[in-house]
């Protein structure tokens, strides 16, 4: 099957393709790489801090407890108190006061904080590329909607996308075997491709938007937008109390015992509009959660209609949950990771077919080496840094690493020869990261999930020690085989 369109449509959709990827590949590229990571960043976070006591349920005493505690600690600026509840890829309950966060036991008591390690580095790295958080969130989300802009010229810029969808070209030259890769992956995941594209575009240009409507229909009133969108807080007035916690999780027992709790959280504690909230998973629904409204004594008030409102409502608060694959269990994270991969390594080949096909190289190539080993070297010294070093130190791990890796790039000027000595680097990181970790915190007492990461790091070490040809990445063999 292939798709009938003049040349003339297939030129031009061929430059518009490659003029955008060109622009955004890199910034493409981390994000992607992080965001495949970050399918599995709550056994991340377990790895980084593997002693931290862990349940798997949670009794309405304790949180009750906690969130009490909290309140005990909470200062002026405290506008809520967040338990969070354990689930099968973080089974860490944790209270959060906003500024202020620590875990808590089976019985509700507060221990340590959870770090701000090379889990959150990764999360900045894919949510913000490490900007400001405001313009991070929008380039990031930009570059959704870029993706999905390459995605569209991709398809028309290939006529014959679909026929060759099981061609590849082994042995025919590295150029078209860089081809066939970026081409092949594209076809197979492109629902996929299309939907984090999508999705990935909505996180940040919400807000933008949220202001255009904002000022358009509700007087610069962006509270009411949100309201509109996925419901609006309760009104209540009466005396402040001791906040009725375990009356609304007694409630979500009775009423709702087959919906898993995710958080309970006490709003504007200690004023006269105080009132709790409980968010429950419903199961067989895509949406982040159901929220129940209690005042603060805990008599119920009603639901947000976030499960059963008006369906655009729905959609919307389904999208978290789509965009990191947070459903189905660990079936679909593996394979959230293995499609983000495919995304890796389509945003990579892209480069890697305009470099072979522009000729020669130039000091572009160099850095794109750079870019693309550099990465994995960097979040690989910060994962090590988290553990030997201390957690303040990640940012300056991430930082040197990176520097390194141009330094190296540059100096050496052979993007075979750097391709080699970062994957050796990082392997070498990576082998060290397990072996400190084994012989801090050992093997017998460690969660499952924690000794699955030390296994994948492990495997990831080896892979990048083989010589496979096809792990090169913008080097010189591809432009002069190609």
């Amino acid at each position: 099957m292939s798709l009938q369109l003049s040349p003339q449509v297939v030129k031009r959709s061929l430059g518009a393709h490659s003029a955008m990827g060109l622009v955004i590949a890199a910034m493409m590229y981390l994000i992607c790489l992080s965001g495949s990571l970050l399918v599995f960043a709550e056994y991340l976070e377990r790895w980084e801090q593997p002693t931290v006591a862990e349940t798997t349920t949670l009794s309405t005493q304790a949180t009750a407890s906690a969130i009490s505690e909290g309140m005990a600690r909470a200062t002026p600026e405290t506008h809520s108190v967040w338990a969070v509840y354990p689930n099968e890829f973080l089974p860490r309950p944790h209270l959060s006061l906003g500024e202020s966060e620590w875990f808590f036991d089976a019985e509700g008591a507060l221990g340590e904080e959870p770090a701000e390690g090379a889990t959150v580095l990764l999360r900045d790295l894919h949510y913000y590329l490490l900007l400001p958080q405001t313009w991070g969130m929008i380039v990031v989300s930009a570059m959704g909607a870029m993706l999905l802009a390459l995605i569209i010229t991709g398809v028309f810029a290939h006529p014959k996308i679909l026929r060759d969808a099981f061609h590849l070209r082994w042995g025919k030259g590295r150029r078209l075997e860089q081809v066939d890769i970026h081409n092949r992956l594209s076809v197979w995941g492109l629902p996929f491709h299309i939907m984090i594209a999508l999705t990935g575009a909505f996180f940040g240009l919400v807000g933008p938007l949220v202001f255009v409507a904002a000022a358009a229909f509700y007087d610069g009133d962006t509270e009411a937008v949100f309201a509109e969108v996925y419901g609006g807080d309760p009104v209540v007035d009466a005396e402040p109390a001791d906040p009725g916690v375990e009356n609304a999780l007694g409630w979500i027992a009775a009423e709702r015992a087959d919906e898993p709790i995710v958080y309970a959280v006490v709003h504007h504690p200690g004023e006269r509009d105080q009132f709790i909230e409980v968010a429950t998973a419903v199961p067989g629904r895509l949406v982040y959660s159901e929220i129940y409204q209690f005042d603060g004594e805990g008599a119920y008030l009603g639901d947000q209609g976030l499960a059963s409102g008006p369906a655009g409502r729905q959609v919307l608060y389904s999208v978290y949950r789509l965009h990191f694959g947070h459903f189905g269990g660990l079936p679909v994270r593996i394979a959230y990771l293995l499609m983000g991969l495919a995304i890796t390594v389509v945003s990579v080949s892209g480069v890697n077919i305009w470099l072979a096909r522009r000729g020669g190289r130039s000091r572009v190539n160099d850095v794109w080496c750079a870019v693309v080993w550099g990465a994995p070297l960097a979040l690989s010294a910060c994962f090590l840094a988290a553990i030997t070093v201390g957690f303040s130190g990640v940012g300056a791990a991430f930082t040197i690493a990176a520097l390194v890796a141009l330094g190296v790039s540059l100096f050496l000027s052979d993007e075979v020869a750097t391709a080699s000595f970062l994957k050796k680097f990082t392997a070498l990181l990576l082998l060290a990261a397990v072996v400190v970790h084994v012989s801090r915190f050992g093997v017998s007492d460690i969660p499952a999930a924690v000794l699955g990461v030390n296994g994948l790091f492990t495997l990831t070490a080896l892979l990048f020690l083989q010589p496979w040809h096809w792990l090169h990445t913008g080097q010189r063999m591809v432009i002069q085989n190609g």
